[in-house]
């Protein structure tokens, strides 16, 4: 299977589709201005509801990011799924919510609701299909897997898998202190109700607001893990980190 570039699924699937929807309108208007009420173009585009236009373009990255991936990886990507989700949720809310008579609570709940998703999912497949997370621990861009895979006797087996189930606990509960940190920030932050001029400057201030308050809890949590997955390879094989590292 191919391995999938993280940093390009990333941008695809997370930080493309968020920056559409926070600057799109903007982006709009000012394309417009420059076009003049002349311009037989203006008169094409003045005819779209801009904000769905531009809640349908940032739908688009997600969804075809994941009919690539499906079809050169044969995997079914989760990234992309929540990701599709995620900015369907966040979109809708924005432009159709106001006709719908949605308060700010429902953007709210939706962001300390994705990230305990994700982590409670994650958590089934810990339980059920072991072999999905510990690809993402003990892969071929980290680790020497087939010099990792020698080095365990079978005596250790049961001891190294007891290991990677830890470090996916360590992993799993980034996203749960994401679902904390997401939801008290929306409250404090998301203070607009959808259709308010304000509602969409608040969610853009949240989503900046929210990477870096999340970035560092998450990453002492998961290199935490991995430190702990190293250490604990380098007890059970015997080797150096050097040896079977290759970052």
């Amino acid at each position: 299977m191919k391995k999938e570039n993280p940093l390009i699924s990333l941008a695809f699937n997370i930080f493309i589709p968020v920056l559409i929807l926070k600057n799109g309108l903007e982006w709009i208007e000012k394309f417009l201005d420059q076009l003049g009420e002349d311009s037989w173009i203006y008169s094409k585009i003045i005819l779209f509801d801009a904000p769905s236009f531009v809640f349908a373009i940032a739908l688009m990255f997600p969804f075809f990011y994941f009919i690539i991936d499906f079809f050169n990886r044969k995997n079914i990507n989760l990234i992309s799924i929540f990701g599709f989700i995620n900015i369907l949720l966040t979109g809708g809310i924005g432009v159709f919510g106001a006709a719908l008579g949605l308060s700010k609570n429902w953007f709210i709940i939706k962001e300390g609701l994705i990230p305990l998703l994700i982590g409670l999912l994650l958590f089934l497949i810990s339980l059920y299909k072991k072999d999905y997370l510990n690809n993402i621990f003990i892969n071929e861009l980290m680790f020497d897997t087939a010099k990792v895979k020698i080095a365990i006797s079978n005596e250790k087996q049961s001891e190294f898998e007891g290991l990677l189930i830890i470090t996916g606990y360590y992993f799993i509960a980034g996203f749960f202190v994401s679902s904390i940190i997401q939801f008290i920030l929306a409250s404090i932050i998301v203070v607009s109700n959808p259709g308010d001029p304000s509602f969409n400057q608040e969610v853009s201030t949240m989503t900046w607001v929210s990477y870096i308050a999340i970035l560092l809890p998450t990453m002492i949590l998961i290199v935490s893990g991995f430190m702990k997955l190293v250490k604990g390879i380098e007890k059970i094989t015997g080797m150096k980190q050097e040896e079977f590292l290759r970052i």
